[in-house]
């Protein structure tokens, strides 16, 4: 099937970037873990990996605002819905032996300056996030929730650099404690 293999190469580029980031990435890794053809990589994506990584993280950032969605469905109240999101990133640096933080933050950092296609997909990404948390906290009554999410998005990325950085998930569990004063008093149960 002709889309598989377009798929394929997304999937092993997206699982590539969060990984390793865009400069450490070449041509023939991805293909070769995607076990796809290797001239589908040109065939669906004629600009090259400039135009895969778009693709890679335009799917990242679905897939990782799904997730979030998801996370959040079931809990009975924003500090509830974001301390799951907390734990799933601490579960996935742990799981990953570090190696696995925001699907897009590597990227971001390495290549937003030099390549504004690719800048533009990084801000899209970390802005369809924050409107699915600004959404949420609205939901559950937050005060001020557009400019919480984005404090909240802040304090994640921080976290998720940090606890790469020392290996060690405490940077999460600093800001999941710290998630009462974010939300006020209002949202400080369970």
């Amino acid at each position: 099937m002709k889309s598989d293999a377009k798929t394929r190469l997304i999937h092993a580029m997206a699982a590539l970037l969060q990984t390793q980031g865009y400069s450490n990435t070449g041509l023939n890794q991805i293909v070769e873990l995607s076990e796809a053809p290797k001239g589908s990589l040109y065939h669906y994506f004629p600009a090259g990996k400039v135009e895969l990584a778009v693709a890679a993280i335009e799917y990242s950032s679905a897939a990782l605002g799904e997730q979030l969605s998801r996370l959040c469905a079931g809990a009975p109240s924003a500090k509830a819905g974001l301390g799951a999101i907390i734990d799933f990133f601490a579960d996935e640096l742990q799981y990953s032996a570090f190696a696995k933080g925001c699907p897009v933050a590597t990227v971001t950092l390495e290549q937003s300056a030099h390549d504004d296609v690719i800048g533009q997909a990084c801000a899209a990404a970390y802005a369809q996030w924050q409107r699915g948390i600004e959404v949420y906290l609205r939901r559950h009554g937050v005060n001020g929730a557009s400019g919480k999410a984005e404090f909240f998005l802040i304090c994640i990325e921080g976290a998720l650099t940090l606890a790469r950085a020392h290996r060690s998930v405490e940077p999460l569990r600093r800001v999941k404690r710290q998630l009462p004063t974010l939300l006020g008093a209002a949202n400080k149960e369970p």
